[in-house]
């Protein structure tokens, strides 16, 4: 920061290339093609290793799902992986969330819609959830058995976030959770992620179907789910923000509270604060366009009926910028810090 100078021996240029024949392929060899990806998904630090996961511009052909690990120290790369090589699509979008990380290094991520036949011997996982070794193998999955109708429908299984729930009471005490536009939240075992089953999604732990149908053009949920003090919290399209009871490693499958507010494409975007399990908040970003300054909202994570404060009650002087889609509030220090289209603000106690 003194001198300006590069650190790490960087930049270092994305590249990288597989083994494949889809879509941009040539003489069996699939490169990122930079044009083509969109780095959407936060970065992972995890055991020294940064990952970045991708998807596209606007589907704009050719390009497909990767993610690529560089040393943290070196910007050295060390690990490549494609989630589709022969065939496209299967982005990692995940509304701006990151991957996810264990204790033991394993990196989880979900997809999009693209072509699937994991369960045939092939090497395509479109609308899954994969569990990667740190060297980029594949060491686990599940994909819904309506993966086909997701993948024809446009119907990303990866549209909203990933979240590793800590250890839970019960069979399963190592879960996972996620929802995207076909409304199912599915809770899965990180343990033994069930693959596919033809038939039914009976292999995972949990399946609470259609719980979010609201939206248009598309429905669901594009926001990253958080967790907080045993209640999982989502906030679908054209909907409220919803808290679901976690009980011996099960959800509710109706909301146990939710906000008096409905939140526009894509959803809020959330994040809780508290001092160990006590003086919890859950903050939530309200997205309205072009056509209206964005809100924060603060909300009792025990009831969401209850709303602390927001950003429009003061007349003009905490009204927001236009919100940017995707973008987290970040709370630290007793401040709440929102990146909006052109400003950074910073939220706190009047003195």
């Amino acid at each position: 920061i003194a001198t300006g100078a590069e650190k790490l021996g960087g930049p270092d240029a994305l590249q990288a290339s597989v083994p494949g024949t889809g879509t941009g392929s040539q003489g069996g060899v699939l490169p990122f093609d930079p044009l083509r990806e969109n780095q959407r998904s936060a970065l992972l630090l995890s055991s020294g290793v940064i990952y970045l996961g991708f998807a596209a511009h606007g589907d704009n052909n050719p390009w497909h799902g990767w993610v690529l690990g560089y040393n943290a120290n070196s910007l050295a790369k060390v690990m490549t992986f494609n989630v589709t090589p022969n065939g496209y699509g299967g982005g990692i979008w995940q509304c701006g969330d990151g991957l996810g990380a264990d204790s033991a290094g394993s990196i989880y991520f979900v997809t999009g819609n693209g072509p699937f036949d994991a369960n045939t011997g092939g090497l395509d996982y479109g609308d899954s959830f994969v569990k990667l070794g740190p060297s980029g193998t594949v060491l686990d999955y599940f994909t819904p058995y309506t993966q086909e109708t997701l993948y024809s429908g446009n119907l990303d299984l990866g549209s909203g976030g990933l979240l590793l729930l800590p250890d839970q009471p019960g069979s399963f005490p190592h879960l996972m959770l996620s929802s995207g536009k076909d409304g199912t939240i599915y809770l899965v075992n990180r343990d033994n992620m069930g693959n596919y089953n033809a038939n039914n999604n009976s292999q995972i732990v949990q399946s609470v179907v259609n719980v979010f149908t609201n939206g248009t053009p598309e429905p669901g949920n594009f926001s990253a789910p958080v967790y907080f003090n045993g209640q999982v919290y989502f906030s679908p399209i054209n909907d409220t923000v919803q808290a679901f009871q976690l009980t011996n490693g099960r959800l509710s499958t109706a909301p146990a509270s939710h906000s008096s507010d409905v939140y526009v494409y894509p959803g809020g975007a959330m994040a809780a604060s508290a001092n160990g399990n006590a003086s919890g908040i859950l903050w939530a970003i309200e997205f309205n366009g072009v056509a209206a300054p964005g809100v924060l909202h603060a909300y009792n994570p025990a009831n969401l009926a209850n709303e602390f404060y927001n950003s429009n009650q003061a007349g003009q002087r905490d009204v927001m910028d236009f919100a940017c889609k995707f973008t987290v509030p970040l709370v630290a220090n007793g401040k709440v810090f929102a990146a909006s289209v052109s400003q950074l603000l910073v939220y706190g106690l009047l003195p």
